[in-house]
């Protein structure tokens, strides 16, 4: 690995203490997965996994794009995004995890040529805490940050020269809860485990780290609690660039496959039905910018309530005129 190791450390969260009976069996996971990460291989069965070299890969390759990018350009589109493509995207929206969807999208064939599959790659937005790589995944939190770095190889980039770069502004100035357009772009991370911790035959994809606007933090302050419905009519607008941002940053790395979700509708409290029509503007609406960028992406979203709300939002903004 390129990058030098550094000392692992627990970080507490606001749900510390709950009563949570799963956490600390998902805080000794965390431990094991850094172990696997340390090691460099890890064993399913009688088979020995050598993830040295995807390692190596994953540090190597790991980009960090500040606010002032190119990605700002997204609005624009590109000789990609103009060609005539030859179906649809596949759009799906199903009741299960992101690590669940990437799953569903490595193994379900699609009518790509040979040379095309030998390029392809899932791509997976990751729901990033915009101060602590990996958000509380070591003290057992559980979100789909947590998630992600409890099952794979994710956190070694995220504490990465690179990833420091996203961090430390944040920490510095959270701008009120908007944060900023900062991304990480992690290829080629090495997923090992299941959502539960069961270990599993490695799975590759590539990550892109954004953190949501919080709105509960924006709603909250001075600025927030005096603007009233205009500062929701910030956030909407604020969403819809970094959402952009996202999506242009998948289709500059050829990414053809995304898994997407619910971003930001959890403890950063942004309503899930502008989250869902937004993603269905960019994608899917009458003149959508990124309608011809991906072949699939799926929606994978936890929690019964959240999941219908964002797909009756998504169907609806689909469809507008």
């Amino acid at each position: 690995m390129k990058e030098p190791s550094k000392p692992t450390r627990a970080t507490t969260s606001k749900h510390e203490g709950s009563g949570d009976p799963g956490r600390n069996e998902r805080r000794a996971i965390a431990k094991s997965t850094l172990e696997v990460i340390e090691a460099g291989c890890y064993t399913v069965g009688e088979v020995e996994h050598d993830i040295r070299p995807q390692l190596e890969t994953m540090l190597s390759g790991t980009r960090y794009y500040d606010p002032g990018s190119l990605l700002s350009l997204w609005p624009q589109p590109t000789p990609t995004s103009n060609h005539v493509r030859k179906k649809p995207t596949e759009i799906s929206t199903v009741e299960i995890s992101t690590l669940e969807s990437a799953n569903l999208l490595s193994s379900t064939p699609y009518p790509y040529t040979p040379e095309e599959e030998t390029r392809r790659r899932v791509g997976v937005l990751n729901f990033a805490s915009a101060k602590n790589p990996g958000g509380g995944f070591q003290s057992g939190a559980q979100a789909q940050e947590e998630s992600i770095a409890r099952s794979s190889t994710l956190y070694p980039s995220l504490i990465s020269s690179a990833g420091e770069k996203f961090y430390a502004p944040h920490k510095k100035d959270p701008k009120g809860g908007y944060y900023s357009h900062a991304m990480i772009f992690t290829p080629n991370v090495t997923v090992f485990r299941t959502d539960s911790g069961k270990f599993i035959d490695p799975i590759q994809i590539d990550i892109v780290t954004s953190a949501a606007v919080n709105a509960g933090v924006a709603r909250r302050t001075l600025n927030g609690q005096v603007a009233g419905e205009a500062e929701e009519v910030k956030i909407g607008k604020v969403m819809k660039e970094r959402m952009g941002r996202i999506l242009f940053l998948f289709e500059k790395h050829g990414i053809k496959d995304i898994v997407l979700g619910s971003f930001g509708t959890g403890v950063f409290q942004n309503k899930v039905s502008l989250v869902a029509a937004i993603w269905a503007e960019l994608l899917v609406a009458p003149g959508a910018r990124f309608s011809n960028s991906f072949d699939r992406v799926a929606f994978g979203i936890i929690g019964h309530a959240t999941f219908v709300e964002f797909r009756d939002a998504f169907e609806e903004r689909r469809g507008a005129k």
